[in-house]
């Protein structure tokens, strides 16, 4: 009973890891985006639309390109929110949580509509996806390797902004933006690539929770982990 609650704790692990970095990354540039929650559900709607258009192996390289679909339409919606605040100057807090809403409408109404399987009767969800494209569980348990690669997620961004020239001029944005501007440094190229950054690790959890979890989209996706993230992130 033990094991199996733990197995259940790890499993949720992953998309808490992977949304908090969508507040995490931005917010060393300076930024507060709190719209993870909408880069997710995009995130496992573009894994779970990516078969419908494209035919992909059913082995580990089809399922390296649904999570590469997820983690573009994540970046993509995050860095809306980053464009919206340097270019238009409207607060990225209040953008990125407006546009969380607008997300998921937009997740429901495909999900309801055109991508809709005629065989998800009374719960509206997407075809399933094939089993090769699956995310299996590690060492055969129930823990999926979604944990590992919102480890590997961690990992790699301290380690980016920490140890690498353009991780530093990130930091540099976010602690100073006049004297990063006085430097020389492209603010507003950073500040979009931040939020790319963050954005494509919440669609990472999306799409795993799609590919690991529940083959296919439907609104179980919309479980608040990317809300939960920002505690996560403000806590770490």
């Amino acid at each position: 009973g033990d094991w199996f609650s733990w197995q259940n704790t790890l499993q949720r692990a992953a998309p808490l890891m992977l949304t908090a970095l969508c507040v995490a990354i931005p917010a060393r540039a300076g930024l507060v985006v709190i719209g993870g929650e909408g880069a997710l559900v995009l995130g496992g709607l573009a894994c779970a639309a990516l078969p419908y258009v494209l035919p992909l192996p059913a082995n580990a390289l089809g399922s390296l390109a649904l999570c590469i679909a997820g983690a573009l339409a994540g970046a993509l919606w995050i860095m809306l929110a980053g464009w919206l605040r340097q270019y238009r100057g409207i607060n990225e807090t209040i953008s990125s949580l407006l546009l969380a809403y607008v997300a998921i409408g937009l997740f429901k109404h495909l999900v309801e509509g055109v991508l809709r399987d005629p065989a998800s009767l009374n719960k509206p969800a997407t075809r399933s996806l094939a089993e090769g494209l699956a995310i299996g569980g590690i060492g055969g348990s129930d823990v999926h390797w979604g944990l590992a690669i919102g480890v590997a997620a961690c990992l790699v961004s301290g380690l980016w902004l920490r140890a690498t020239p353009s991780g530093f001029a990130v930091r540099v944005v976010g602690g100073n933006p006049r004297a990063a501007q006085l430097v020389g440094l492209p603010a507003s190229r950073l500040i979009l690539a931040a939020c790319g950054l963050g954005g494509a690790c919440a669609g990472v959890a999306g799409a795993v929770e799609v590919a690991a979890v529940h083959t296919n989209a439907n609104a179980s996706l919309i479980a608040g982990y990317g809300y939960a993230g920002i505690l996560v992130s403000f806590i770490a």
